[in-house]
């Protein structure tokens, strides 16, 4: 058995949601005969050897890297005041309800009124989850159901007040500019740590902005009061009492960022920009998503029915989002994030790194036909071992978000097998699945290098 087949030993420890998956998981390898020893046994042979609907089980059920490869912590405090807001929200919800005649109700609405729970079993979710992370996560899900039924509810009602929606709008807004003010300095003890904690506070404000936009996003400003339509009025509500929990959020780990500072700090919001400026130099050196894809486009009228085309188009989807420049204008609900900016920079970076990589070792050629399983869960073997050793190398917090991507990609890359419904052929989803953990694989070979010019350029 050569280094290559030997499984690396999984060291992430399963969290409540993984209870089904893993429960799964060991019914198969019961069947098979034993725990990780399937897996090791794999090397003794080349996986293509094996039927298509063997190595996909291997496929599926190979160890990942934790879905949260490091995020803050959640108290128990936070997470139980989101679900006693969420509560007060429920009981605003059924009060309103009952004041409305169900006959002036339009179709339209009805959903949002029905009799039951109106966040439709979040709250029961919430109240009932054991980790202060879903416990959270629950309760904000349940604030837009909640949040529809009040707004629905005012609309039938006639109650809307379009000028209190707007300022409280406009409140919102400006909470959050108060809170990205109260770190523009960026001041550091440790930056692996403490701009982990700050990147989390910059998300959760990036939130709570765009959801404050968006009564003036959909009804839009000097147009009369009658022109506004019910659906905007429950999205608003909805939305508004989801970006007032991440405003909440975004204080909590501003406080977690402060308590964690030592007591030496310096400012880096210079060096920040430095680390950024380096980053968007390095992609503009690299061809543009436009360019790719003419390359592709131009290459043999490229399409998805082979496994070439397919692969290329994917790699291309994977490797090339340009989102990462989106919102962070003036008027943006990002500006001033300069943190999550760099992230989502450094991300773009080394997701172009990426395809070089596997474009590589992509190992399909134009004429193939088919795709066996076998290649796909030797990519998804490669791709594991390369996060751990380099998550070995580098476990600071900060370097735990820098790799959240290539973890996701590890996550997602099964689906296609996983809930295979016989819409694409099998050899596409097993394809596409490989551009997955290739990309995912080469996103960690390029981790040195962008992770050391964020901090050792700046």
């Amino acid at each position: 058995m050569s280094p290559d087949d030997t499984p690396s030993p999984s060291n992430d420890s399963p969290s409540p949601d993984d209870t089904s998956v893993l429960h799964s998981r060991r019914q198969f390898l019961g069947l098979l005969g034993g725990g990780s020893a399937v897996f090791a046994g794999v090397g003794w042979f080349a996986p293509t050897w094996l039927p298509d609907v063997v190595t996909d089980q291997f496929v599926i059920h190979y160890p990942e890297p934790p879905a949260h490869v490091w995020r803050p912590e959640v108290s128990e405090t936070h997470a139980d005041e989101a679900v006693a807001r969420l509560e007060q929200t429920v009981e605003r919800a059924q009060t309103l309800k009952e004041r409305v005649d169900s006959d002036s109700v339009p179709r339209r609405l009805e959903f949002h009124l029905r009799q039951g729970d109106p966040t439709g079993g979040w709250l029961e979710l919430a109240k009932s989850a054991s980790d202060t992370h879903e416990r959270l996560s629950n309760a904000t899900t349940g604030m837009m159901f909640a949040g529809e039924t009040v707004g629905a509810a005012k609309a039938v009602l006639d109650e809307v007040d379009p000028e209190a929606l707007a300022e409280r709008g406009t409140r919102i807004q400006s909470r959050a500019e108060d809170v990205l003010d109260s770190f523009s300095d960026y001041a550091v003890s440790d930056p692996t740590r403490d701009l982990a904690y700050l990147y989390f506070v910059e998300e959760s404000l990036a939130s709570a902005r765009t959801q404050s936009r968006h009564w003036e996003r959909v009804v839009g400003e000097g147009e009369r009061e009658s022109d506004y339509p019910d659906d905007a009025v429950v999205d608003t509500y909805a939305s508004y009492l989801q970006a007032e929990q991440h405003l909440e959020d975004a204080r909590y780990y501003r406080d977690l960022y402060r308590e964690n500072l030592g007591e030496q700090t310096e400012p880096y919001a210079d060096a920040l920009a430095t680390s950024l400026k380096t980053l968007i130099q390095s992609i503009a050196a690299l061809p543009t998503h436009v360019e790719m894809r003419e390359r592709v486009e131009d290459e043999r009228d490229l399409g998805q029915r082979t496994p070439y085309g397919a692969a290329r188009w994917e790699l291309l989807s994977i490797c090339f989002d340009d989102q990462y420049q989106f919102n962070y204008g003036a008027d943006g609900h990002r500006h001033g994030h300069t943190v999550q900016r760099l992230v989502e920079t450094a991300n773009a970076l080394l997701g172009r790194r990426a395809h070089e990589f596997a474009l590589d070792a992509l190992d399909v050629d134009p004429d193939d036909t088919d795709y066996d399983s076998g290649r796909t869960f030797r990519a998804k073997r490669r791709a594991v071992r390369q996060f751990r050793s380099v998550r070995k190398t580098y476990d600071s917090p900060f370097a735990g978000i820098l790799a959240q991507y290539a973890s996701k990609l590890i996550h997602a890359a099964e689906l296609g097998i996983h809930m295979a419904d016989r819409m694409f052929p099998m050899w596409r989803n097993r394809v596409e699945a490989t551009t997955y953990y290739l990309a995912s694989e080469g996103q960690m070979h390029a981790f040195d290098e962008v992770f050391q010019t964020i901090f050792d350029d700046s």
